[in-house]
């Protein structure tokens, strides 16, 4: 990783992250173990698929057409507005650690950050913060077991 990161980190996109990963990881701590290792190989294994995968950029292709760029944003929202009215609870876990990932990565890039230590970053970020909250559920606050 580059020296001058320390300096140059975007330190409130990156607390963001932490926050929305430990508040992830308190919750999923009330299931199996299972749950936060799937969770952490699945967002792993979707940052690499979305970073080289030659299918998700002929997607990114088709996100310059304004049609299928309108469809997707309404389809989007809709399905936000639905999750919140349906589940408030899954919207939390799932929309809040993706929006924090993307402003993070936003920030890291605007600040000209290589794609590795955006990776590193993001990953180890999001890696403390779920192990901060199962710490958080198993000596601070208890949350609810099921």
């Amino acid at each position: 990783m580059n020296t001058e990161l320390l300096t140059r980190k975007p330190w409130l996109a990156l607390s963001l992250l932490g926050l929305a990963y430990t508040v992830l990881g308190w919750h999923l701590s009330t299931h199996h173990i299972f749950w936060l290792v799937g969770t952490f190989v699945i967002g792993v294994t979707l940052i690499a698929a979305w970073k080289n995968n030659p299918i998700l950029e002929s997607l990114v292709w088709l996100g310059t057409q304004k049609l299928f760029a309108v469809v997707g944003i309404t389809l989007l929202v809709s399905v936000i507005v639905a999750l919140a009215l349906t589940q408030p609870m899954l919207l939390n876990l799932i929309f809040l650690p993706l929006a924090t990932l993307v402003y993070s990565e936003l920030e890291m890039k605007a600040i000209g950050l290589k794609a590795t230590d955006i990776f590193l970053c993001s990953v180890t970020t999001a890696s403390l913060g779920l192990i901060i909250g199962e710490a958080i559920d198993l000596w601070i606050i208890p949350s609810m077991r099921y």
